[in-house]
């Protein structure tokens, strides 16, 4: 890519969530673009983060706006929804078109926002579909790095108009798993989709070399991710306590709390475990607004061991070569995007290589904790051998250069 092109992003990474501003922040260094648009359904975030990353870049940000009088649990209920429904929801339509027409070409940074979950969003999925529906309008270049596509069910009809209107797009997505499945489910061939790397999974070293904000003092430790209600923390807080006393008792590690969200089932989750177990460290990110990326990598890394709720807590611990249990999220009792993407992430990086995803992946808090605390040495000896692979390293080599010749030919 050419460093003086005019770049638009869109995305779902319009909140405090790790993984989805970092995919942006990540997009950005290694497109080597400093001329950047974002469009985003809350200013705030990405502009934290990017504001520390990207102090250098030439950043501008538009909300598309949505009219105040909008039936919204009409549109949330109605799957039939076409473009031009969606466009006539706009109310700043004049201001988009104006700011796309300066563009080269508008980028769908990674994430996991085309399914039928995120179709009870519609005022977030709105803002984020605007700007490639006015783009494709415009006969702009609109580029798709690694997302994660479907599951779709009642909401196919609704995906299919939106592929089909934005037909020139390309096309890629992070696993070989269901994606594509999904995909010729609304319309969309193979042939016409390209695999791609997590946009988080190999990390630009430039980001990685930012001053850190946050240093463990324990030497042995587990980091600990809990994407859970507070509800449920505290129904079981027990059976965590316990957990703790038997890893500092079995195995002598402390524990590390690593909120990945400021408000959303992050920071107080963190803040109410660390208080009530003796043996732990808690990264506080209340000052900084955000958890750093270079500073969630570095701890990770230098873990023993790494549980989370969150699949960027996955990706980071493979990156990192830290072995990981992830305990997969259910979503109104579907575990299939979450598992999805989990089988996914994990057959690329040990493609080639025996592998039992299910000694990575977990579906409840209690038997995960049970699963860690009397196995911990047979699962950090068993996920060691697949990361000393020549075949992990030669994959992570092949997927950087996938990627980066990806990223080059916008």
């Amino acid at each position: 890519m050419n460093n003086h092109m005019k770049v638009g992003f869109v995305g779902p990474y319009s909140t405090a969530n790790l993984g989805d501003y970092a995919m942006l922040v990540n997009n950005i260094y290694d497109l080597k673009c400093h001329n950047v648009t974002v469009f985003t359904y809350s200013q705030k975030f990405p502009k934290i983060s990017l504001d520390l990353y990207c102090d250098k870049y030439n950043i501008e940000y538009i909300e598309p706006k949505l009219k105040d009088d909008l039936e919204w649990d009409y549109l949330n209920k109605n799957n039939n929804l076409t473009p031009m429904d969606i466009l006539f929801c706009l109310e700043n339509i004049e201001e988009l078109e104006n700011s796309i027409k300066k563009l080269d070409v508008v980028i769908v940074s990674g994430g996991g926002w085309l399914n039928h979950f995120w179709a009870k969003r519609k005022d977030k999925v709105f803002k984020i579909m605007t700007p490639l529906l006015i783009a494709q309008q415009l006969n702009k270049k609109i580029v798709f790095t690694a997302n994660g596509i479907g599951p779709f069910d009642d909401t196919k009809e609704f995906y299919q108009y939106f592929f089909s209107y934005i037909y020139s797009a390309e096309l890629a997505v992070r696993d070989k798993f269901t994606s594509t499945y999904y995909l010729k489910e609304v319309g969309v061939s193979e042939n016409k989709v390209k695999y791609l790397p997590d946009d988080l999974y190999i990390i630009n070293k430039s980001i990685l070399n930012f001053k850190r904000n946050f240093e463990v003092k324990s030497l042995n430790y587990i980091v600990m991710e809990m994407f859970y209600p507070m509800d449920i923390l505290q129904q079981n807080i027990n059976k965590i306590k316990e957990f703790a006393k038997e890893i500092k008792e079995k195995y002598n590690l402390d524990i590390v709390f690593l909120p990945y969200d400021l408000v959303f089932y992050g920071l107080d989750q963190a803040r109410y475990l660390h208080k009530n177990i003796s043996n732990s460290e808690l990264i506080d990110i209340e000052s900084i607004g955000f958890l750093p990326i270079h500073d969630a990598f570095h701890i990770i890394k230098n873990a023993k061991f790494m549980l989370s709720s969150r699949y960027h807590g996955l990706v980071l611990s493979l990156a990192a070569q830290t072995p990981v249990i992830y305990r997969t999220l259910p979503t109104n009792n579907d575990m299939r995007y979450s598992y999805s993407k989990a089988v996914g992430l994990i057959r690329r990086v040990f493609d080639g290589i025996e592998i039992d995803e299910h000694k990575f992946i977990e579906t409840d808090l209690n038997t995960t904790l049970n699963k860690i605390s009397q196995n911990l040495n047979e699962l950090v000896t068993y996920q060691q051998e697949k990361f000393f692979n020549r075949k992990y390293s030669d994959n992570r080599d092949y997927l950087e250069i996938d990627r980066i010749k990806y990223l080059n030919s916008i």
